[in-house]
């Protein structure tokens, strides 16, 4: 805090320099006017000559100065701030003789003198400059009354002393003093006033030097703008990255310097109004010296008093060191994992697709040639085929790769729910919606958003998904303005999304709009290729997963695995093989540690069901064809027996089936297909319902 509010003497040395400066122009005015008078008049109705009133002006202008000067230098003041008053009473009481004693026009000074007191010495000095003013001008009556002043040029004749002259003496003096109280009640006032003025500003000061020194040594950029997103001020890490000074960018539009924040003024903060805050983006920019960099940018909104947006505040990190970093330890990370898996004679991938099978060349190719554009991706295939790694994938290679990747189960999430996680929503939208949600949209923005099980949206869902995909604008729910995102859409589903148009449960607008590029994942029985590699991978995993050392498989468990048809998929492998690992008490995993389903004979895609009691009836007779059995045919007719005994079981229901069997329905949809047996159960509206 400044001197001021600390040191009483400082305080009163200021408020005697006001004093004197104020006793200048005021004894000039008073004094030059009466002397102007004087010598207009001929100094004939006046008490004192022209040459003692002249005297008097240099007395009192001298005394000034001289006074002006000690203030400076004196250390005690207080005993001067007496004299001072003592010798403006003096001056007034000469003033008042004068100009004609108890009838002069000028008594009022006595109270500015009283004034001046409360000011320079508070209470004190108001009572002490009253009480010697009230004594003076008594004298000073009195004595022109009795005659104990004899001037024969005096002009003046004193008043009679009567009871109204006694009256209006009694109200002068009496006058002294209320004014004494009222001007300490005031001065007292002005004075907490001075001082919380004085701690305000000193206050302001230390914070505006504390904003200072972050904005100087805080090492991030900081940016500021009014309410239409215009720049108002910058620091020099700013203006570092904007290649310029911060007087050529004031005013401009803050997408003028950092053109990913382009229009995000008035929209940006109404959404911060309403939701307090904005998700942390990260964008790419080029310097004025052809530096490529990469920034994350927060986004703080200013209020004014009354909490109405007033402008935003911009934080700029550069991670471009950070970002690299990254890269570095994913490609250490990546060379480790080569190494160990060819050290266990696995063949390595780093992204996540396992395998060198010409399947799943041909899905690392078509990853390659997506990852080139923005169009919207579909990704079909069964359940457990590893959608979800090619949407990955996908992002991992394209330019949006240093932005967000969302991932959303749509199946997952209830259909009363879906469109708030999706879409967000305003406080107050529904019930339960007791603050603002952002939505899964806009927390992918400039990224990519995965929409797994498609197929699973709800109809009202899929026509508010068509406009995001064509015109990149939704509405948040109870929201009246609208919100525009930059993002990439991968969908996937299991389904057959054709066969969902055709039956009702999917709009033929958003099935073409999503089929813009389309990769079916191969199930994992027509890459048997990559059977053993996907096993050293599980097998490694559940083992440090487990805190077992199970290194390999038995002859006889490996022409099991590679034999059976995993209608789950490469999930269905995994969960295989953490079984056996938990199962297994050396380092070798035999037939016996595997599913007991797989340990069936006939057992090919685990379709037999410990719940489904197989007669003799229903399997059908063994034949021979030339004489020799033909092992393809009586499987498939075993197989055809087991699926006609399941759906009888479930009453034509052909989810029913499924779960009786113990596999998914699109597997055996697909199962039915193969043998013809599609239209043998209800309607999929019917069985839907059913289900």
């Amino acid at each position: 805090m400044t001197g001021s509010v600390l040191d009483p003497a400082e305080q009163l040395r200021g408020r005697l320099e006001r004093f004197l400066f104020f006793r200048v122009v005021l004894a000039s005015l008073f004094l030059g006017a009466l002397a102007l008078a004087l010598l207009l008049s001929g100094g004939q109705q006046y008490a004192v000559s022209i040459a003692v009133l002249q005297l008097s002006i240099a007395a009192t202008y001298a005394l000034t100065i001289l006074s002006a000067v000690l203030v400076l230098r004196l250390k005690r003041l207080l005993v001067f701030a007496y004299l001072q008053v003592a010798f403006d009473v003096a001056l007034t009481t000469g003033v008042i003789f004068v100009t004609g004693g108890s009838d002069s026009p000028f008594g009022f000074l006595y109270s500015l003198v009283v004034i001046n007191a409360s000011m320079l010495l508070s209470t004190p000095g108001a009572i002490v400059a009253a009480s010697v003013s009230s004594i003076a001008y008594a004298a000073l009556v009195l004595a022109l009354n009795l005659g104990l002043i004899a001037h024969p040029a005096y002009p003046f004749q004193p008043s009679p002393i009567d009871l109204q002259f006694s009256v209006r003496f009694a109200i002068t003096n009496v006058t002294f003093y209320l004014i004494a109280f009222l001007a300490t009640l005031l001065v007292r006032r002005l004075h907490q006033t001075e001082e919380l003025l004085e701690k305000g500003e000193a206050e302001r000061d230390r914070l505006a030097s504390v904003q200072e020194a972050l904005a100087r040594h805080i090492g991030s950029a900081l940016v500021t703008t009014d309410a239409e997103g215009r720049v108002s001020s910058l620091n020099y890490v700013a203006e570092e990255l904007a290649g310029a000074r911060a007087l050529e960018v004031i005013g401009k539009d803050i997408g003028t310097i950092f053109t990913p924040l382009r229009q995000t003024a008035i929209g940006r903060l109404q959404f911060l109004q309403s939701s307090g805050s904005i998700q942390p983006t990260e964008f790419q920019h080029r310097t004025d010296t052809g530096r490529q960099l990469i920034l994350r940018c927060s986004t703080v909104v200013l209020q004014d008093t009354y909490r109405n947006p007033i402008g935003a505040l911009f934080i700029l990190q550069d991670i471009t060191a950070l970002r690299q970093l990254e890269q570095r330890l994913q490609a250490e990370e990546g060379n480790s994992a080569v190494e160990e898996e060819i050290a266990i004679g696995e063949e390595a991938s780093t992204d996540g697709l396992i395998g060198t099978s010409a399947a799943i060349c041909r899905v690392r190719e078509f990853i390659d040639k997506a990852a080139r554009s923005d169009a919207t991706l579909l990704v079909t295939g069964e359940s457990g085929t590893g959608k979800e790694l090619v949407a990955r994938g996908v992002h991992a290679r394209s330019a949006r790769r240093d932005r967000p990747f969302v991932a959303v189960n749509c199946g997952a999430i209830p259909a009363n729910l879906i469109e708030s996680e999706l879409f967000g929503h305003v406080k107050g939208a529904f019930t339960g919606a007791a603050s603002d949600r952002a939505g899964l949209f806009r927390m992918a923005d400039s990224g990519t958003i995965f929409l797994d099980e498609i197929g699973d949206l709800p109809l009202p869902l899929q026509v508010k998904l068509l406009r995001v995909l064509q015109e990149r604008t939704f509405t948040p729910v109870g929201a009246d303005n609208h919100v525009t995102v930059d993002v990439r859409v991968v969908a996937a589903t299991n389904r057959q999304l054709s066969e969902e148009v055709q039956v009702g449960r999917f709009r033929e607008d958003l099935f073409y709009r999503l089929n813009v590029l389309t990769l079916e994942l191969p199930p994992l029985r027509e890459r048997r290729q990559d059977i053993p590699s996907l096993v050293r991978r599980f097998l490694r995993q559940s083992s440090e997963f487990h805190g077992r050392r199970v290194e390999r498989l038995s002859v006889a468990a490996s022409r099991r695995l590679q034999a059976y048809d995993y209608p789950g998929n490469i999930r269905e492998l995994e969960n295989i093989i953490e079984h056996a690992v938990a199962l297994c008490d050396g380092e070798t995993v035999h037939e016996e540690h595997l599913p007991g389903y797989m340990l069936k004979p006939g057992v090919k895609g685990g379709c037999e069901s410990p719940s489904i009691a197989m007669s003799p009836a229903v399997v059908p007779p063994i034949r021979a064809a030339g004489g020799i059995d033909n092992l393809e045919d009586n499987l498939a007719a075993y197989e055809k027996a087991i699926l006609l005994r399941a759906l009888s079981d479930a009453g034509g229901v052909k989810k029913r089936a499924a779960e009786l069997l113990g596999i998914n329905y699109r597997s055996f949809r697909h199962r039915l297909q193969k043998y013809g047996l599609g239209g043998l159960a209800a309607s999929e509206h019917a069985e839907d319902v059913a289900g």
